[in-house]
């Protein structure tokens, strides 16, 4: 006799049954689990491979000379696989949808980069992408030269929204974190900064600042601008307790470099501008005074020092500058040039300076006629042209700022009232 095992319903008891009779108690109980006739289902198909297609092609990048650039591509398909090249050959463990190269070197530039996408089902190769490599960026958290090529501007102002101009009034002071903001504007306005007024306060002093997205690479940093008395000037410099906001805003900090000053001994006030990080320290202040004619070789002076002028101004006809040293950068020699023009002819003054591969990094009052001195930093050598614009009007600025060029100066000329500001960008 043929006899099979059944599971039985809950509460009946494993016995053995004759097959005819398994049979008809297991289709009478719906019982699958029999072990008679049972079959496993057929598995479903694989899925088609799809091929390997590029939607975005990778594009050139221009990038200064010291920092890294990355190449990405957008891809659809099957488990997809990507190898980067550089010249046509493969690049070592450059295997993802973006590849990011070393530090730039001046030897980097023109290259060209180009990625192979494939699966089981075949490869398609990108088009090429070319690697630009400008002048050289300053060292990373580097406060001296205005936040040229640093994290905060060179991939576009940290994503920054639209900046707000205001101004500093009288004896005051404001700071704004995390903020990125202008030197004050400087150009014809005779005393108190860009534009003077008559309501009592003796001088004010117009900027701008722009609400900065802080990350991982790039830290957070604040922008402060602060008047006091003139007589207080000496004391509030060396005095991290000024201004009082109670955060640790403070010129005087060693995480701090003043961009900008204007010394008003006839208005009994003074203004600085400064630039705060909160991560970068170690900036050591020298301030000095000079006639107007020794202001360069003072300039090549502090520059043989390692030293960088960063902010100017005329002082009851003759000039008071600051000047920086860096203990994470003791060695480096910097070259500088004194440039004086009219507001009329401050910006081609700039973009002569760019174009020689110095970076602005202080801008002042020359005299009281309105006149602007501008002082350009570059490393000792370094006369690749730096990339240079002079923006007017608010379309243009926010381009200025997207495209990842650091506001360096902001001229006022009065003599142009369709467009008497102009913003002065440099990469």
């Amino acid at each position: 006799m043929i006899t099979r095992d059944c599971f039985m319903p809950n509460g009946f008891p494993r016995t053995r049954l004759t097959l005819a009779t398994a049979v008809i108690w297991c289709i009478a109980a719906g019982a699958s689990s029999c072990s008679s006739g049972s079959q496993a289902p057929t598995s479903a198909p694989p899925p088609p491979v799809i091929a390997a297609a590029i939607s975005n092609q990778p594009v050139d990048q221009s990038i200064p000379m010291g920092l890294s650039a990355t190449f990405s591509v957008t891809a659809t398909g099957s488990s997809l696989q990507y190898q980067w090249a550089r010249n046509g050959a493969a690049i070592a463990g450059a295997t993802s949808s973006s590849y990011t190269t070393p530090a730039t070197i001046f030897a980097d530039t023109r290259a060209d980069f180009s990625v192979t996408v494939s699966n089981s089902a075949g490869a398609v190769t990108s088009n090429t992408a070319s690697l630009t490599v400008t002048a050289r960026a300053p060292m990373a958290g580097d406060l001296r030269f205005q936040q040229v090529d640093a994290p905060s501007t060179v991939n576009g102002w940290g994503n920054a929204g639209v900046g707000l101009s205001t101004n500093l009034l009288g004896r005051s002071a404001q700071d704004f974190t995390p903020s990125i903001g202008t030197s004050f504007y400087v150009g014809s306005a005779g005393n108190c900064g860009a534009i003077p007024v008559t309501n009592g306060t003796g001088c004010t002093w117009f900027f701008s600042e722009v609400p900065f997205t802080a990350s991982s690479s790039s830290p957070t940093l604040l922008a402060g601008y602060g008047s006091d008395v003139f007589d207080n000037f000496q004391a509030d410099l060396q005095n991290p307790g000024w201004p009082a906001f109670g955060n640790g805003a403070s010129p005087a900090s060693a995480a701090s470099v003043i961009t900008s000053l204007d010394l008003e001994p006839t208005n009994i006030l003074f203004a600085v501008s400064w630039i705060q990080s909160a991560q970068a320290t170690g900036f050591e202040l020298v301030q000095n005074t000079v006639t107007a004619a020794n202001l360069p070789a003072a300039a090549t002076q502090e520059g043989g020092s390692s030293r960088v002028i960063t902010a100017v101004s005329n002082n009851a006809g003759e000039i008071t500058y600051l000047s920086y040293g860096w203990q994470a950068d003791t060695a480096t020699i910097y070259e500088a040039q004194v440039v004086t023009a009219s507001p009329t002819d401050a910006p081609t003054a700039a973009a002569n300076l760019a174009a020689q591969g110095f970076i602005i990094t202080a801008s002042g009052l020359a005299d009281s006629s309105g006149n602007v001195v501008l002082v350009g930093t570059r490393v000792q050598g370094d006369t690749m042209a730096r990339p240079f614009v002079a923006a007017q009007g608010s379309s243009a600025i926010q381009a200025m700022m997207q495209q990842g060029y650091a506001n360096v100066a902001v001229i006022v000329d009065l003599s142009n009232p369709s467009n008497p500001y102009t913003y002065l960008g440099e990469r």
